[in-house]
């Protein structure tokens, strides 16, 4: 199997595993955080760090394992859901985590449905990186079998 096939499983299971963990785990836990102010400015600098290369790269591969198909069905699928979700992670995601960061300067009160929306937004991107994670790992098996 290339290695660019081999990246690209890898890739999107690491986010796959990311995003689970972010949903489940990590975003309802804003609902406890004390001096939410500093937590958040932490979280974003730190979190950023991780995702964003791994995003990077998924793009990258996407783009280029759809180029090299011929823009083959097979590789346009994952290749929308990548696009999919960076829509979904700078259109809603990141404004909500700006929303958050001035709600939680202000000391506001709202922070809790800022949370909440946050939540929500991000199950599309959770299920997206569920479906591309499984549909890469069938084109790899796919290309085993060959």
């Amino acid at each position: 199997m290339p290695i660019s096939h081999l990246l690209s499983l890898a890739v999107s299971w690491a986010l796959f595993g990311l995003i689970w963990m972010v949903q489940l785990v990590h975003y309802p836990s804003f609902r406890y955080i004390e001096d939410f102010q500093a937590f958040h400015q932490h979280h974003t600098s730190s979190i950023s760090l991780i995702v964003a290369p791994l995003m990077l790269v998924e793009l990258v591969l996407t783009v280029y394992l759809a180029w090299e198909a011929r823009f083959n069905w097979q590789w346009l699928v994952p290749l929308a859901m990548v696009l999919l979700i960076w829509a979904n992670t700078f259109l809603q995601a990141v404004p909500l985590h700006e929303e958050l960061a001035r709600k939680a300067a202000a000391d506001s009160g709202e922070l809790v449905n800022s949370i909440e929306s946050l939540i929500q937004v991000n199950w599309p991107r959770t299920i997206l990186w569920t479906l591309k994670a499984i549909w890469v790992r069938w084109m790899a098996w796919e290309l085993l079998k060959r």
